[in-house]
């Protein structure tokens, strides 16, 4: 009879407990899946709690960088492929513009200006381009102006590949013209959006092309992973994403996965390299249902 009465008490308290988790879900209403941030004025796009999967286990046995004269193997730094569990975030739907990195430097009174700015003024015509020639500090600075912050390497990979484990924000097959990308798209920095069907599962555009893009994180050796560099540490930032090119030396797909990871000191910068910010979901961000 005690046994019995164990296993009555235990459902009984198993039963409650969801019922009271059931309730709490009724309490609050859903995230919208887009909205404007306040302070920068950008529309950002929901990245809902969960996990998915980052990294690769690609080989490449022909030592491909070898053939090209690259001193870095392919892959061997995006391995293994692992379950990533991330909160719910927000993520900039484009990336940063130079329009509106100037509203930042005019609110700020920032000193360091982008450097292919012209005397503190944008070119005419490129006020709409993705803001370039900026350092990691710089975009930084932006995020936390925002009240934003840079990309997690995970954040960013997430946003583009979804949780079906992609090779690009459209699926699995690369398709030349999709996205600006190496020499196969315009050849030169376009507008945010130029390339429709560069568009992640979340809606998050230019994953794949335009410019690459800062993240917060150090180049440090995933989990679990047996590649030994001699840059992991705290001297090299993260890029993600790929960037449009004039003219290539050989340009590999393996560089437009969005599993690729690109490491470049955080002081410097470069003509194709941007951002955008993510602002994580905080408890006060949920509203009560209503009714509830």
């Amino acid at each position: 009879m005690k046994m019995f009465a164990i296993k009555k008490y235990t459902r009984a308290f198993a039963l409650c407990l969801l019922i009271l988790l059931s309730v709490c879900d009724r309490g609050t209403e859903p995230l919208p899946t887009s909205k404007v941030w306040e302070k920068d004025q950008k529309k950002m796009v929901l990245i809902p709690a969960g996990e998915f999967l980052m990294g690769t286990n690609l080989q490449d046995e022909g030592n491909t960088h070898q053939q090209i004269g690259t001193v870095k193997p392919l892959y061997l730094d995006q391995q293994p492929e692992h379950r990533v569990h991330l909160d719910a975030y927000y993520i900039d739907q484009y990336e940063v513009t130079n329009r509106e990195y100037k509203v930042f430097i005019e609110a700020s009174q920032f000193t360091y200006l982008p450097s292919n700015w012209v005397e503190g003024e944008i070119a005419e015509g490129e006020e709409d381009l993705p803001v370039t020639n900026i350092s990691w500090m710089e975009a930084w600075a932006y995020a936390q102006w925002a009240d934003k912050d840079l990309p997690t390497e995970a954040q960013w990979e997430k946003a583009a590949r979804g949780t079906d484990g992609r090779a690009f924000p459209w699926g699995n097959e690369y398709e030349k013209g999709v996205a600006n990308v190496g020499i196969d798209g315009a050849k030169k920095i376009m507008p945010g959006g130029s390339f429709p069907n560069d568009v992640s599962v979340y809606q998050v555009y230019d994953m794949a092309g335009n410019v690459m893009e800062w993240t917060r994180d150090w180049y440090q050796a995933y989990p679990g992973s047996e590649y030994a560099s001699k840059k992991f540490g705290k001297n090299f930032k993260v890029l993600r994403g790929s960037g449009s090119q004039k003219a290539g030396h050989y340009f590999l797909e393996a560089y437009i996965y969005s599993f690729y990871r690109t490491e470049v000191l955080h002081e410097e910068f470069f003509e194709n390299v941007g951002f955008r910010c993510v602002q994580q979901i905080k408890n006060g961000d949920r509203k009560p249902a209503a009714g509830s």
